[in-house]
C-alpha cells in the first residue's frame, strides 16, 4: 500500500509539473503538494469509510477505506487549495481530478493484494467470483486517458471533475450489483448465502455522485455559455 501510495504522489509530482503553464506551481511548491494531496486523499477515503460503519451501526474496527469519501471530500481540499494560492478554481479541479483518479487506481491495485473489495461468485454458489476490481482498473485507465487527452488538448473549463462524478457514479451504481459486501460475507457464514438484501449503500452514494455531477457540470456550462456570449458580443 506504501508503495503505490508513492506512485500516485510520484504521478500527482510529475503531472503538476507538466501542467506547470496552467497552475503555475515550482518544483519546490509541487512536490509537498503531491505529498499533501495524497495524504489529504487517504484521510478523506479512510474518515468517510469510519462514517459508513457508524452510520449502519457496525463497529469501524478493521474498516479500511471507501473511494466514495475522495469523492465527496476532495474537492473541499481543491477549493481552498485555489483560494490560498490564487490559482482559478476550474484549473486546479480540471488538473488534480486526474491525480485524484490515478490514486484511485492505485488504492483499487491494492485491493487484488489485500484481498477485499471481491466479487460474488458468478453462478451464486462457491464457484468463480465476479472480476469486479479488474473490472474497475480497466474503468479507471479508460477514463484516464480520456481526462487526459482532454486537458492536454486545453480545451476544458472546470467540468472535468463533475463529468467524472457522473461517470463513476453510473459505473459504480452497476458493478455494485456484483460485489460483496460486509453484509454478504456475514451472511454466507451464518447462511451459507448472499444478503437477501439487492440495493448496497454504494448505490445510493453512487446516485448522489452522479446527480451532484449533473448539477455542477450543467451550473459550469451555463456559466461558461455566458461567458463565452459576452466575448461575441
Amino acid at each position: 500500500m506504501l508503495l503505490l501510495l508513492l506512485t500516485g504522489t510520484a504521478f500527482t509530482f510529475a503531472w503538476t509539473m507538466l501542467n506547470r503553464d496552467r497552475l503555475r506551481f515550482r518544483w519546490y511548491i509541487a512536490a509537498p503538494l503531491a505529498l499533501l494531496h495524497t495524504i489529504v486523499g487517504v484521510a478523506c477515503v479512510v474518515a468517510f469509510a469510519k462514517l459508513e460503519a457508524i452510520g449502519s451501526g457496525a463497529s469501524a474496527d478493521g474498516v479500511t477505506f471507501s473511494l466514495f469519501g475522495a469523492i465527496f471530500f476532495l474537492p473541499l481540499f481543491y477549493f481552498l487549495l485555489a483560494k490560498i494560492s490564487k490559482r482559478r478554481t476550474a484549473d486546479v479541479f480540471d488538473v488534480f481530478t486526474v491525480s485524484m483518479v490515478f490514486t484511485l487506481l492505485c488504492a483499487r491495485v491494492n485491493c487484488l493484494f489485500a484481498g477485499c473489495c471481491q466479487g460474488k461468485c458468478i453462478s451464486g454458489t462457491a464457484g468463480p467470483q465476479w472480476p469486479t476490481r479488474e473490472i474497475e482498473l480497466v474503468f479507471y485507465a479508460v477514463i484516464l486517458t480520456i481526462l487526459i487527452l482532454r486537458i492536454r488538448k486545453n480545451k476544458n473549463f472546470g467540468e472535468i471533475y463533475p463529468l467524472y462524478m457522473v461517470s463513476y457514479g453510473a459505473f459504480r451504481f452497476i458493478i455494485e450489483f456484483f460485489r460483496m459486501t460486509l453484509d454478504d460475507q456475514e451472511s454466507l457464514k451464518l447462511y451459507g448465502k448472499y444478503s437477501d438484501s439487492l440495493f448496497h449503500l454504494s448505490h445510493l452514494w453512487a446516485i448522489l455522485s452522479i446527480l451532484l455531477g449533473l448539477s455542477i457540470y450543467y451550473e459550469i456550462q451555463k456559466k461558461h455559455s455566458k461567458k463565452s456570449g459576452g466575448k461575441k458580443k
